[in-house]
């Protein structure tokens, strides 16, 4: 994930001669080892902001949605440091742009969960469109139950990064899939 953001961003400007810091934020359930790291990676930034520094943190997608940033900068801001959110283009609005649809039509309701919530069946039977996100641990379970409620469904794993995979029909999906794997659920059929 490093990488891939780092790769984005060099694309767009020279980084080069930018001191670059590594915020390693690990994908784990146990909450302490999660605090442990935003508090880590808190006073690494601080440090530089510190010497006067200014610090840019940069993640996928927007650091509004789901964003595990959000912890960082809120350490930051809970400190006394100055921070500012710049949005960035949500991975479910990337999604919808690749499918070549809207997310939501006139009074359509939209519903964003992670898929990992263990309840998101409760949410599959709400009106409107649906997208999950995040499925990766979970997407056999997600699959089935968007599959069981015969509701229109579409999927991209990885959209607009190496190794995206579009799936039209979620038959094909596997019971195992990338962290950054988005499901775009629709009342009514996709257009094509």
């Amino acid at each position: 994930d490093v990488l891939v953001a780092k790769n984005i961003v060099s694309g767009l400007i020279d980084i080069s001669q930018k001191e670059q810091l590594i915020v390693y934020m690990p994908m784990v359930k146990d909450h302490d080892i999660i605090s442990k790291a935003h508090r880590k990676g808190a006073d690494d930034i601080e440090k530089y902001l510190d010497e006067g520094k200014d610090v840019v943190f940069i993640t996928l997608g927007c650091p509004t949605v789901y964003a595990t940033c959000i912890y960082v900068h809120k350490l930051v801001g809970k400190d006394g440091y100055a921070t500012e959110l710049v949005p960035g283009v949500t991975s479910f609005c990337a999604v919808a742009a690749k499918l070549n649809t809207s997310l939501c039509e006139k009074a359509e309701p939209l519903t964003i969960l992670p898929g990992s919530y263990k309840e998101s069946d409760r949410f599959l039977d709400m009106p409107g469109n649906k997208i999950l996100m995040k499925s990766a641990s979970e997407i056999g379970r997600v699959r089935d139950e968007v599959l069981q409620r015969g509701l229109y469904a579409q999927m991209i794993e990885n959209c607009g990064l190496p190794g995206e995979k579009i799936y039209k029909d979620l038959r094909d999906v596997d019971d195992k899939s990338s962290y950054f794997s988005v499901i775009l659920v629709k009342e009514k059929e996709f257009e094509d």
